[in-house]
């Protein structure tokens, strides 16, 4: 009874009343300042970066107040120049806020070294899907006076290949083959 009665009280129905007040001015002060503190209203849009240099990437993100890290170099893309930006996270056209950092991708200076493999004694078919999965295109077949009509050797730019020797993928890898014939 005594309980109830302080429940209808003046005393507790003022305390109640400032009680509340202050939780809901605690909530909003805390929401405003989430909202300021966060940037909750800044929408930056994400440029596109593909194709351009490092120099350029900066000064296109120093204006709009974001960041870039370089992630690693990707595949040698022969279509985007040299040191360009191959990819970036977050891609073009996201909205980010300011200080945001950009990932990026650049293309190496070239194709990476890729090992020739064993090829001495190879039929035609064999070494032409053992180039191409090698990574390498064949360019010409240079047939050879011999008895076997086998590869006897492999040139790049005229040069004598050694099994393990390490070229450039994508480079042109000529055929020394046999006729199968011995005068």
């Amino acid at each position: 009874m005594k309980f109830l009665k302080f429940l209808k009280s003046k005393s507790f129905l003022i305390s109640l009343s400032i009680a509340l007040f202050i939780s809901v001015l605690l909530v909003v002060g805390v929401v405003k300042f989430l909202q300021s503190y966060t940037n909750q209203d800044q929408k930056i849009e994400v440029p596109n970066l593909r194709a351009l240099s490092l120099d350029e990437v900066k000064i296109v993100l120093e204006d709009l107040q974001l960041t870039y890290q370089v992630l690693e170099t990707g595949s040698y893309n022969p279509k985007v120049p040299k040191e360009a930006v191959l990819e970036q996270q977050p891609e073009a056209g996201q909205i980010v806020k300011e200080k945001r950092k950009i990932y990026v991708t650049i293309n190496p200076n070239g194709y990476a070294n890729a090992p020739i493999p064993p090829f001495y004694g190879r039929t035609k078919k064999e070494i032409k899907q053992l180039i191409i999965n090698s990574g390498f295109e064949i360019g010409v077949y240079e047939e050879i006076e011999d008895i076997g009509t086998v590869v006897r050797g492999l040139k790049f730019k005229g040069e004598e290949l050694k099994e393990g020797a390490m070229i450039p993928k994508m480079s042109v890898i000529d055929i020394v083959i046999g006729n199968g014939q011995l005068k």
